[in-house]
């Protein structure tokens, strides 16, 4: 029924817009859609479809408009009507009818559409300066002037239909005579619109009538399906009382099966203890047996070790002369090895270190080097490496000696080491120049260590006058390098820091 409400409403609307008295809002739409078809803009080519905003406050003008939209074509493109909204941002529109219900904003849209190469038709608007097209109520009569300055400054052309540079009267007759056709057109419309009405209306009668037969089906079932409940509900009571008898009658089936496997467990705990004595009886006279035999062979044990003693005490005077000696030669023997050892460890040490700067030396590194890649290759834990230089050490020899030199390569050995994780391997990789390995990290905490240790040797007095500082060179491996790459992007990073002036962090 709803439906039917809704669709008589949109009839008297429309055969109230459609009548044959011509209103002034027919007109002012005929004058609307006659300018958007004499006026050219710039990119029309491109235009996929007219865009025209109404800013009225008129509801019959809005609809008006609407109906045009849906009815008429504009350059055999579709003609769409917006009707403004304040909350809402527009774009892309050609064309803004404002009337004088809108005229405070009349100012902003024109400035804020200015841009867009957008059509300004005004409604009794006074300040000529801001007119585009401008419509007039002369006593019975609407007439419209342009601003062809105002157009022509936003890329529109008028075409010569519409030659008109003051104000104009368009022959309310001829359009009468016009719409005229159209209201014909739209009247079949309406009737046709009225046939299918009328079809919709006997569908949903007899839709209703069937709605009504399956009401009272639906009836007769709901009261048969409630004389089963009440049955039901007769029968769920006396199985319920059912219930409860049977359960009454297995709690007292489950308290006897309870008191007799109690008694079971009582009869089985006495047979135990009286199995477990048996057992010990049995175990203690065994033991007593054991102990009688035991007792006779150690008396006969006592008697042989009586006569063995007297020999053994002889051989035992020699045993001592020959442990004191071995003792002695156990003695050398230690005191030699341990020397050995040391002596190893000494060899191995002065192979592995650097005798200036107490680090690794460049063999050892290559070597923890190999490690880690083989680590990485297996595990995929990622390792990167810093090498670092003195900046300008050349000058510091030449102008305080080697031996200030060697103070410090000492100094920034000591520093380096004091300064680095457990893990972290430093070593001398060759006059000023020094190899950290990183194990277990990016490249991120590669930068950090590096930034730290540039920072303390910059910031560390080396009792001359020179402010000494290093550059340092970053490279983290990866599955596309060997040892050789690793090394060459490290000595790359450390050549690009000492190019931009050196006491700089660079990476590769």
């Amino acid at each position: 029924m709803k439906i039917f409400v809704y669709i008589i409403t949109i009839f008297l609307i429309v055969n109230n817009l459609f009548s044959n008295e011509i209103k002034e809002e027919q007109v002012k739409v005929a004058y609307v859609y006659n300018f958007l078809k004499n006026i050219s803009w710039q990119n029309d080519q491109k235009i996929d479809k007219y865009r025209l905003m109404i800013v009225s406050k008129n509801d019959t003008l809005n609809n008006m408009f609407l109906m045009l939209a849906s009815r008429k074509q504009l350059k055999d493109k579709n003609l769409e009507v917006l009707i403004y909204d304040e909350t809402k941002k527009y774009k892309n529109i050609q064309a803004i009818y404002i009337d004088e219900s809108f005229i405070e904003i009349y100012e902003k849209l024109f400035f804020e559409y200015d841009k867009e190469n957008t059509l300004f038709i005004s409604d009794e608007y006074e300040d000529k300066k801001q007119v585009m097209i401008n419509l007039l109520k002369n006593d019975t009569k609407i007439n419209f002037e342009i601003n062809k300055a105002n157009i022509l400054n936003r890329s529109l052309e008028i075409s010569p239909n519409l030659i008109l540079l003051g104000g104009t009267e368009i022959d309310v007759a001829n359009l009468y005579k016009s719409s005229q056709y159209a209201l014909k057109e739209q009247k079949d419309t309406i009737n046709s619109l009225n046939q299918k009405i009328e079809t919709k209306n006997l569908e949903l009668t007899s839709k209703i009538k069937a709605i009504e037969e399956q009401k009272n089906i639906i009836a007769n079932q709901t009261k048969n399906i409630k004389d089963y409940e009440n049955k039901l509900n007769i029968q769920t009571k006396s199985l319920e009382e059912q219930k409860r008898q049977l359960n009454e009658i297995y709690k007292n089936i489950e308290s006897q099966k309870e008191k007799l496997s109690n008694a079971i467990l009582e009869v089985k705990e006495k047979e135990n203890v009286v199995q477990e004595l048996i057992s010990l009886q049995q175990e203690k006279q065994q033991e007593f047996e054991n102990a009688k035999q035991t007792l006779e062979f150690l008396n006969s044990q006592i008697e042989e070790q009586k006569n063995n003693l007297l020999l053994k005490e002889v051989v035992i005077a020699d045993q001592k002369n020959i442990i004191a000696t071995l003792v002695v030669l156990f003695m050398i023997i230690v005191i030699l090895g341990l020397n050995g050892i040391r002596q190893n460890r000494l060899l191995k040490n002065l192979s592995q270190t650097d005798s200036l700067s107490s680090l690794y030396n460049r063999r050892f590194m290559l070597n923890k080097l190999e490690e880690e890649i083989s680590k990485y290759k297996r595990y995929k834990i990622p390792f990167s490496i810093l090498l670092i230089d003195i900046d300008f050490f050349k000058k510091i020899n030449d102008s305080y000696g080697h031996d200030k030199g060697d103070f410090v390569i000492k100094q920034i050995s000591n520093l380096m080491q004091n300064n680095i994780r457990n893990t972290d391997i430093c070593a001398r990789w060759g006059g000023e120049e020094f190899l950290i390995l990183t194990p277990n990290s990016d490249l991120k905490a590669a930068l950090t260590l590096a930034n730290n240790i540039k920072e303390l040797i910059e910031k560390t007095n080396f009792d001359i006058k020179d402010c000494v500082t290093v550059s340092i060179g970053i490279s983290t491996f990866n599955e596309n390098l060997n040892q050789e790459n690793l090394l060459k992007l490290a000595d790359d990073a450390l050549y690009k820091a000492k190019e931009k002036g050196r006491n700089k962090i660079e990476f590769m």
